[in-house]
């Protein structure tokens, strides 16, 4: 498992005429500039804002994690901070990036403990 995070490793997700290209994986310092956003974009936790917090979440993780488009939706446009906040978030294209950004970025699984190896070993050696 490697233990650093390519910096220009990047997944295409495509509606078949446009794609944007998100990183494969957030470092330390992109996880962390998505947890300050969402912290200085919402301070306090009520009931009515949780939805806000969830819409702050997935625009922080858009905005640190799309890092470059093409398609004639996007002709002209620069993929910045800016422009990326501008995406309309229902379009099924942005939802498809934010749900693979999400699967990108899950916990992997340890190795269990007491799996058998094909030698007929645990992986603990036990």
């Amino acid at each position: 498992m490697p233990m650093f995070v390519d910096p220009n490793a990047r997944v295409p997700v495509t509606d078949g005429q446009n794609t944007i290209y998100i990183k494969a994986r957030m470092d330390i310092d992109t996880r962390a500039a998505v947890q300050n956003e969402v912290r200085a974009a919402e301070n306090e936790v009520t009931e009515e804002t949780v939805v806000s917090h969830i819409g702050s979440y997935r625009r922080a993780m858009l905005l640190h994690n799309i890092v470059a488009w093409e398609g004639p939706a996007f002709a002209g446009i620069p993929c910045t901070r800016e422009n990326i906040g501008r995406l309309d978030p229902q379009e099924p294209l942005i939802v498809k990036v934010a749900q693979e950004i999400g699967r990108q970025n899950a916990p992997r699984e340890a190795p269990d403990p007491n799996a058998v190896t094909p030698s007929g070993d645990t992986v603990s050696g036990a």
